[in-house]
């Protein structure tokens, strides 16, 4: 056990590529300094706060990474699916305002479109969903998921606790289920004369009957929702198989995202490929200026979320490079399905 934590605590404390010097780190403008009105006190606090929560944070990534080495994702029960759609649609990881959200490469665009008065998903909470929703669709082989009678019932569903706190904020559930079931994906691909094209809407139609104010107060009917055709297609036949445990582990939507469009592409990988840096902040990097500095930022962030990921998927092989990240072929995340 003391040899296994230890390797883990390594890749923690590295960046999990080849080789260190595999790393291209990003000149960075000089950050801005401590607000000078803060006392010395204030300063301290704020400084002790920030440590504690990196310790907790790497503390709990250990604490996944052993869980994962002791036992795999099939012996746990611990099997999730993501429709490959989600993986590639990549939804915003904070409030975008408006209805429509696009981005293109020249080569491919992904468009969500959703109502105005109802607004676009964001961050972990629809990421959760929807990984919900690929996996009952799969064991259910049904199209109508059942949700639950209360809040607290969906709530417990997705993994989440009910009681109080960030992740307990039951009414941000309700709100962001709202936008996810609404939401309406457009993927173009376009080459020369050449044009291809694939909507997935994720519900015809579906119900919530849920009192965000009462989140234990149970009604009389189930909330429900049915699936449209495409999507439950794509949840039966292109769902991406991963460890539930990393997910819910991670907490930012750019490291889930990240996580999982690894797993998918360690999934299907067959020779080494370069993904360009441009590509992946294309797929991941919404938000950052498209500038030297603003791919810097990127590049920076990335790399910090690649850290945590890699930490919990050490097989994954991959180095990176001044074009961008090379993809080796690896061992999928989850050895074995059900």
């Amino acid at each position: 056990m003391e040899t296994r934590q230890s390797s883990i605590q390594g890749s923690l404390r590295m960046p999990g590529f080849r080789s260190a010097a595999d790393i291209v780190q990003p000149e960075l403008p000089t950050p801005p300094q401590p607000n000078k009105t803060l006392t010395t006190t204030q300063t301290h606090v704020h400084s002790t706060k920030a440590v504690r929560a990196s310790s907790a944070k790497v503390a709990d990534l250990l604490a996944t990474a052993l869980a994962i080495q002791e036992q795999d994702a099939a012996a746990a029960g611990q099997i999730g699916y993501m429709a490959r759609a989600m993986i590639w649609a990549s939804m915003p990881h904070k409030k975008v305002d408006g209805a429509h959200y696009k981005r293109d490469n020249g080569l491919a665009s992904i468009t969500m479109l959703v109502d105005p008065d109802i607004g676009l998903p964001y961050g972990k909470l629809p990421r959760l969903i929807s990984a919900w929703l690929t996996r009952e669709a799969k064991l259910t082989g049904s199209r109508e998921l059942l949700l639950g009678r209360s809040l607290n019932e969906f709530a417990d569903k997705l993994g989440l606790s009910t009681s109080g706190g960030l992740r307990g904020d039951t009414s941000r559930l309700k709100v962001q289920a709202t936008k996810l079931f609404s939401t309406f994906i457009s993927l173009k691909a376009h080459q020369g004369q050449d044009f291809a094209y694939k909507n997935v809407a994720l519900s015809d139609d579906g119900i919530l009957l849920w009192n965000p104010k009462k989140p234990h107060e149970r009604s009389l009917w189930e909330s429900t929702i049915t699936l449209s055709e495409a999507f439950y297609r794509e949840c039966m036949d292109y769902a991406v198989p991963f460890d539930l445990r990393v997910l819910h582990r991670l907490r930012s939507p750019l490291t889930i995202d990240l996580y999982l469009w690894l797993t998918w592409r360690m999934f299907i990988l067959r020779r080494p490929t370069l993904i360009p840096w441009i590509s992946l902040r294309f797929q991941f990097g919404v938000g950052y200026a498209a500038t030297p500095q603003g791919m810097a930022h990127f590049r920076a962030e990335f790399h910090r979320c690649l850290h945590d990921v890699h930490a919990l998927y050490p097989a994954a092989r991959l180095s990176s490079e001044h074009d961008g990240l090379r993809l080796f072929p690896s061992p999928s995340h989850v050895n074995a399905l059900p």
